[in-house]
């Protein structure tokens, strides 16, 4: 089995990757690390700058990721400010924000960053959906509770974690990188 480190700070993240990464033959090694991350415009800027940054710090090769979420009738925000806009506004905020809109298309993103010694790659990962009216319940992580992946009726929040890797963006992005590491 080969193992590749994972770089985060995030532990919900890490155990969404897990059976994944096990699917594939990869063992993944969580270093609990605060990586710097650059502010951009573009998720994948940040997870190659993270990459790069983690790679050279650590001197191991490691995957890092970044997600944010993309709402339509707010022009795309709060996108690569995903985390900000959780921590100030809040799911109840982001639901403000859409009160009165016809819209509520979204879309969730995720670049997973392999740094290793010989290359830096990014693998994105995208889940087209819709933001509910309300939070709904079940397993609270991030925007999970408020968004409903297309052909799905439940929010992330209600999946199983099984359910919910079949449809996510993280799963996506990590399926690719998967591709791409089992060529190598």
């Amino acid at each position: 089995m080969r193992e590749i480190s994972i770089v985060s700070g995030n532990r919900h993240k890490v155990d969404e990757l897990m059976p994944l990464a096990k699917a594939h033959g990869i063992r993944l090694k969580w270093i609990n690390y605060s990586k710097v991350e650059i502010q951009a415009d573009g998720i994948s800027d940040i997870a190659r700058a993270g990459g790069i940054l983690a790679y050279a710090a650590l001197g191991v090769p490691l995957i890092v990721e970044d997600t944010g979420i993309f709402i339509s009738a707010l022009k795309g925000f709060p996108g690569p400010y995903s985390a900000q806009a959780y921590k100030t506004i809040g799911l109840e905020g982001i639901l403000t924000l859409l009160k009165g809109r016809k819209s509520r298309k979204a879309e969730f993103r995720t670049a997973i960053c392999y740094a290793g010694d010989e290359d830096t790659v990014v693998f994105e990962g995208v889940v087209h959906g819709t933001i509910a009216t309300r939070i709904r319940g079940g397993r609270d992580f991030g925007y999970d509770p408020i968004f409903i992946p297309e052909g799905h009726t439940k929010a992330y929040s209600e999946m199983e974690l099984a359910e919910k890797n079949s449809a996510s963006h993280r799963a996506a992005a990590f399926e690719k990188f998967a591709e791409y590491l089992s060529r190598k």
